[in-house]
């Protein structure tokens, strides 16, 4: 750590921008400043409100003054999970960046290119957006020196944190002596992200700070949507001036909620909605002296509502780190955080208060999941068209992987890959063997779908019918779209009933709609439980943790109190049907079993035959297709050879170390 006056010697052009409005330095910033201005690639843990973007912007935009100050375009990357958070990070540094003579933009998938005349400086945008300014003007990132990497543990472990580790490697292909900065405000395992995305030499950080303010939570029971309504009306008005902010698990339950509750000035937030309604939302919910803002989890960053004088949370989130984001988003100015917990059984008031003690404690129990092949049959048609030729390799591919990832998957395997592409129409190779990209690869080009790995299966656009203007997305079925074709059809969308005109060409015309209309509103699953989570949650509830309880529920029926997360849970129903069992309504904690002959018996079996059995049914039972949607395998995935697809399940489950837990349980009727 430094002091404020070897802070000021240490970065003296951009000091007062960034620094001298407080009235010292947060332990972060005393930790940060020095290495940051130095040169060196870090990773910094620190909590909320520790002043973590000034800590890393600060000294690095100071160190790349003194290199070169007149040096144009873009020089740094600040790459955010979400263009909410992007736009939110542009109205927070763009005084101070201006005041040190530099310039920022958000570019992202709302405004994406760079012109010769539109060169900022520092380039505020997501990983899909990289890989668009990657493959479309590459030249203009010639002259990027560091990447700032903002709440980096949001994207870590699913595949848009695959893809940034993919497009850092590639941005160090252009430039070896890139500096790579992290941020994180939760990070389990601060080393492994300095690793994954800053590389073997960066530094990690971790800081106190911010402040240290208490948790001041209800819990409220609400069995029907219908009651948990009248619980946020009875909030709000237990105090005049009140604004609420909703977080639910669906999009469903947000458009629900938020149209139910319109008399309450009510607004809607979720990643459906297009960017105008998304910032309008933003914009009416902050200039709003009270109301209720019901959103997904695109308000657990720190995008600018104002100050939120409680957080109400419908049911517990599926991971620790998402639940502490959500609660941490109330009463921001203040030292006590007010927040309601309204859940729908007995079993979720006891996840909440599960929930409660590892926040508090800090016990996050992230999942580790292993870099997806997916990555390179998108990162395969990014790649063709950054080439001048138009062509990509396996061998290209390869040396584009990630350091750490390029052992596991050879130039064979991108090969095979590139082949299914070709097999698929997607791609065609030359008289050189050299893959280029077919027809439906450039449409996807030319529509930008190309850069994204969030599956949107059924997404159609929704356009107000008087305007013309994107209100946003919604999923539709082909049954869904049959029926709307003549029209009618009740939709919810940004709050509002809306009643279907027409559709056409996959987009939904809409009209405001009648409340006493039938609404109907899809909304995507949510993210898995992980094994050491469910595991915490056992021992909280006293579960002997070397037993596997069997409640009785008829003859030869039981509920298996399993408590092994969402991937464990495919695994041990694989195991118990290789012994005679027939499993149904499996969840995260619990199954429904009968078994369908002899008695029950007193463990699953020795270890290794477990491991066989899960190994026969991963591989040659094709049992690695049932985990490919909750490990977030992505859109890609249908050009990815199966036995590189089972490989990655494979090495995501580890399939010994769960053989050995299930074996050293001891099956026990209970209750």
């Amino acid at each position: 750590m430094i002091s404020e006056s070897q802070a000021r010697s240490l970065i003296p052009r951009t000091w007062h921008a960034f620094f001298g409005r407080f009235g010292g330095l947060t332990e972060a910033q005393a930790c940060a400043i020095e290495p940051v201005s130095q040169g060196t690639s870090l990773v910094l843990c620190a909590p909320t409100a520790s002043g973590k973007t000034e800590a890393l912007l600060g000294p690095l935009l100071d160190r790349l003054s003194a290199l070169d100050k007149n040096k144009a375009g873009p020089r740094v990357l600040l790459i955010c999970p979400t263009r909410a958070l992007c736009n939110d990070m542009h109205r927070r540094i763009r005084r101070p960046v201006e005041q040190c003579r530099w310039v920022s933009d958000v570019k992202t998938g709302d405004s994406p290119t760079l012109s010769d005349t539109d060169r900022p400086q520092v380039v505020i945008t997501t990983p899909e957006s990289v890989d668009s300014l990657l493959s479309r003007q590459p030249r203009a990132l010639l002259g990027v020196d560091a990447l700032f990497l903002d709440e980096l543990h949001l994207l870590d472990g699913d595949a848009r944190g695959d893809h940034l580790r993919a497009l850092i490697w590639r941005l160090k292909s252009i430039r070896q002596d890139l500096q790579i900065l992290g941020a994180s405000a939760t990070a389990a395992d601060a080393e492994r992200l300095a690793r994954n995305y800053a590389g073997k030499a960066a530094v990690t950080i971790r800081a106190g700070g911010g402040r240290d303010r208490q948790l001041d939570i209800k819990l409220r029971e609400a069995l029907t949507l219908e009651e948990a309504a009248q619980l946020i009306r009875t909030e709000l008005n237990d105090e005049r001036g009140t604004k609420l902010l909703v977080f639910a698990n669906t999009r469903a339950e947000v458009e629900w909620l938020s149209a139910e509750l319109s008399e309450l000035r009510a607004f809607a937030h979720h990643g459906s909605l297009s960017k105008a309604q998304r910032l309008a939302t933003e914009k009416g919910f902050l200039n709003a002296p009270s109301g209720v803002c019901v959103a997904t989890m695109t308000l657990e960053l720190g995008v600018d509502i104002g100050d939120v004088d409680r957080v109400v949370l419908l049911n517990p989130p599926t991971d620790v780190a998402s639940f502490t984001q959500r609660i941490g988003r109330g009463n921001r100015r203040g030292l006590r955080v007010y927040a309601t917990g309204i859940y729908s059984s007995p079993f979720d008031r006891l996840r909440f208060e599960h929930m409660i003690d590892c926040a508090q404690e800090g016990r996050l129990f992230p999942e580790a999941i292993a870099f997806r092949p997916t990555i390179i049959a998108q990162q395969a048609i990014s790649l063709a068209f950054q080439n001048p030729k138009g062509w990509i390799s396996a061998g290209v591919i390869q040396k584009r992987l990630p350091e750490g990832v390029r052992h596991r998957w050879t130039p064979a395997d991108c090969r095979a890959i590139l082949n299914k592409m070709k097999d698929e129409g997607y791609l065609h190779a030359d008289s050189q063997g050299r893959f280029v990209p077919d027809e439906p690869a450039r449409r996807d080009y030319e529509y930008g779908r190309m850069h994204a790995h969030i599956s949107s299966t059924g997404e159609v656009e929704v356009v107000d019918e008087a305007t013309g203007r994107k209100i946003g997305t919604a999923r539709w079925s082909d049954e869904d779209y049959g029926r709307g074709q003549g029209g009618g059809e009740g939709l919810l969308l940004g709050g509002q009933h809306r009643k279907v005109t027409r559709v056409k060409d996959r987009q939904v015309f809409v009209e405001a709609g009648d409340r006493s209309e039938d609404a109907s509103f899809m909304s995507r699953s949510g993210p898995r439980y992980s094994f050491g989570l469910a595991r915490d949650l056992s021992a909280h509830l006293q579960i002997p943790g070397d037993i596997l309880p069997f409640e009785p529920r008829g003859p030869k029926r039981w509920r298996v109190e399993h408590f092994c997360g969402t991937l464990g849970s495919r695994l041990l129903s694989a195991a118990m049907r290789e012994r005679g069992f027939t499993l149904k309504k499996i969840t995260p904690f619990f199954a429904e079993c009968r078994l369908n002959s002899g008695k029950l018996p007193a463990t699953l079996g020795p270890a290794d035959r477990i491991e066989k059995d899960l190994n026969t049914w991963l591989r040659d039972g094709k049992g690695y297709r049932q985990l490919l949607n909750p490990l977030q395998a992505g859109p890609w995935q249908r050009f990815v050879p199966d036995d590189l697809l089972c490989r990655w399940v494979a090495d995501c489950v580890d399939v010994e170390e769960f053989a050995h837990w299930l074996a050293g349980l001891t099956i026990e009727e209970v209750g």
